[in-house]
């Protein structure tokens, strides 16, 4: 398993879940599991057994700035599929079996001056695993989301003049340009389309309703989900400029962009300037404001998720029928119980009737300032 390990093999095989991957992988010479997902494998790297998946991933976040943990734990799962899997959490473990087997000792050491500070470390309650609530619709959220981030920065990134090499944007290594008028356009077409899609995913009821139904919930959505969404990544893609926010999904906005974001709209007629100025005199007062609400609110990922479930369901004013406000209310009560369950089982969190009081806060008051 160990190859010339610095440290005693019983060092590793205390750790029981390790234990029971050595004992699979003993039983082929050829064929091993990896110690970091559990595929069958016939590598070894960095003294371990582990598969190459796992090692490529390894080498490129280890160049790169630390990931933060999918659900704020620090113990989800890493599956053979890595898919979905957490990165942090697959770059932990791997760190894991290299401390206890003292290869690391044996690799370079790299400075992690600037990787990114993780969300602050929270006491893992001893919780037995028949006894942790269920939170499917959460997990379903969250790969949902994901996989709808993922369409959205495709799309556009594609739809660019010059468009990044696809490895390139699989990684994240593009550059967030200013935000015109054709960028927020197509941007759109983007988000509304995938709204569609991800709520037929994300609630087998929607797909029963009729297609004006549909249209009137997504468009709603739509309308509270863009500004929030944009000024959340705003702050964890601009932390140090609270003057910026998100106009699309990989370009920004701020005052200084007004004046050339007009530049490629098809409809060039003279009350552009007018737009200009009625466009920096909303968003002047308006991106500082809402980015200092998300600051304070300090929204972890699970939050977020909750939040958007939420979002979609807020349908009260709308001209639909009973049956859907029902459904709505069936899905808020659903959410909430999940929510629940991840302060009092994953934060150790005892008065989160507060915590979630401020949620609604902050989604009311996105209401107020920025849709009217």
């Amino acid at each position: 398993i160990v190859s010339r390990s610095l440290s005693p093999l019983s060092l590793l095989l205390a750790n029981t879940e390790l234990s029971k991957l050595f004992m699979e992988s003993s039983l082929s010479p050829s064929f091993r599991c990896c110690l970091i997902c559990g595929a069958q494998t016939t590598s070894c790297h960095y003294g371990v057994d582990a598969c190459r998946a796992c090692t490529v991933f390894y080498r490129k976040a280890r160049k790169k700035r630390l990931y933060a943990c999918r659900w704020s734990t620090k113990r989800c799962t890493v599956r053979e599929d890595g898919t979905f899997t957490c990165k942090r959490c697959r770059f932990d473990r791997f760190e894991q079996i290299l401390r206890m087997s003292g290869a690391n000792e044996r690799l370079e050491k790299k400075a992690i001056s600037q990787r990114i500070t993780d969300l602050p470390s929270i006491p893992t309650p001893n919780i037995p695993p028949s006894q942790v609530t269920a939170r499917p619709l959460l997990e379903k959220c969250a790969l949902i989301y994901k996989m709808l981030s993922a369409m959205r920065r495709n799309s556009e990134l594609n739809a660019r003049p010059n468009p990044p090499h696809p490895s390139k944007i699989n990684e994240e290594e593009y550059d967030i340009l200013p935000c015109t008028y054709e960028t927020m356009e197509s941007s759109s077409r983007f988000l509304i389309t995938g709204i569609l899609d991800m709520a037929c995913m994300l609630f087998p009821e929607y797909e029963t309703l009729s297609k004006d139904e549909k249209w009137i919930l997504a468009v709603n959505f739509y309308n509270r989900f863009y500004s929030f969404e944009a000024f959340y990544r705003a702050d964890k893609k601009f932390s140090d400029d609270m003057d910026k926010m998100m106009g699309a999904y990989t370009s920004f906005l701020s005052v200084d962009v007004i004046d050339h974001f007009f530049d490629n709209c098809p409809n060039q007629r003279d009350n552009v300037e007018d737009a200009k100025s009625v466009f920096k005199k909303f968003i002047s007062p308006g991106i500082p404001t809402a980015r200092l609400a998300i600051r304070r609110a300090n929204l972890d990922e699970s939050e977020f998720l909750a939040i958007l479930i939420l979002t979609f369901w807020f349908s009260d004013c709308l001209y639909i029928r009973d049956e859907i406000v029902r459904i709505g209310e069936r899905y808020r009560h659903e959410i909430l119980r999940e929510l629940q369950a991840y302060y009092r089982e994953d934060l150790n969190m005892k008065d989160y009737a507060v915590r979630i009081g401020e949620l609604f806060m902050l989604i009311l008051n996105f209401d107020v300032t920025v849709l009217t």
